[in-house]
């Protein structure tokens, strides 16, 4: 049986948190107890500006925002976080358009958080072919200083945060579908109890995606989630019997920069 964990109840008052795995809720959207209502939130949503971000420059491609007004808002455990005993990755599609060739120079991903602190080196890992049950094959993968910033959106009672990293040396892709993850590590007890989701995205198009107004410009319902924490081998994130149990998660918040050719 799938182990499942526990976060912030719905209701006026926090329930506490326990250090493991099989108490820690791997999906926000599971506190969705009426589908089509918003969850409760710790503090009004302010909307950023309706812009793809400014760090995204040159922007090779950005998923969209995550909309926390969207009955399908989710998010998904994602972090290497060491206090809480928990491993966990989300692998989000992306694809690199017939006859071009990526110049990757930057990724980022888009996380639901309640941390203060967090390590200051970040993992990143770019694969290809992956499949239900399968890892497919390594691209590249590597480790780089981070970019630590809120993005002026939250949901679930958690502030998101822009987990950007600078490769130390620019990733070469032709065209095809790869595979991205941005993982945050909390290795210390500075952010003991912290939690990490990948901020979902559930719009076609995405909202201020990039390139804008092109419906399926990425892949939809091609992410995949892969923790021995919770029991999930390569798994589909979408649908339901998805790792989201049918709440979003069909494509999430993240992007590229660098140059195409």
């Amino acid at each position: 049986m799938k182990k499942v964990m526990v976060l912030l109840a719905l209701v006026a008052v926090l329930v506490p948190m326990v250090a493991s795995a099989q108490s820690v809720k791997k999906s926000l959207g599971e506190y969705i107890l009426v589908p089509g209502v918003p969850p409760v939130m710790s503090m009004p949503f302010h909307p950023a500006p309706a812009t793809t971000p400014k760090y995204c420059k040159p922007c090779l491609f950005y998923s969209g925002d995550m909309d926390p007004n969207s009955s399908d808002n989710n998010g998904l455990f994602n972090a290497d976080d060491s206090p809480l005993g928990i491993v966990a990755y989300v692998y989000a599609a992306f694809t690199v358009p017939k006859g071009k060739t990526w110049k990757i120079t930057k990724l980022f991903i888009n996380t639901l958080s309640n941390a203060t602190a967090v390590d200051p080196t970040v993992t990143w890992d770019i694969r290809k072919g992956v499949t239900s049950g399968s890892g497919g094959t390594d691209v590249k993968t590597g480790t780089g200083k981070q970019s630590w910033a809120a993005t002026g959106r939250s949901a679930f009672g958690y502030i998101e945060y822009t987990d950007l990293v600078t490769l130390k040396k620019a990733v070469s892709l032709k065209a095809g579908t790869y595979f991205l993850n941005v993982w945050t590590s909390c290795t210390t007890s500075s952010c003991n109890g912290d939690l990490f989701y990948e901020s979902d995205e559930e719009h076609q198009p995405g909202l201020n995606q990039y390139p804008p107004g092109k419906k399926g410009e990425q892949p939809w319902d091609n992410s995949y989630f892969n923790s021995s924490s919770f029991g999930y081998t390569w798994y589909p994130t979408w649908g339901s019997s998805g790792a989201c149990g049918d709440i979003g998660c069909d494509q999430f918040s993240d992007g590229a920069v660098g140059t195409s050719e």
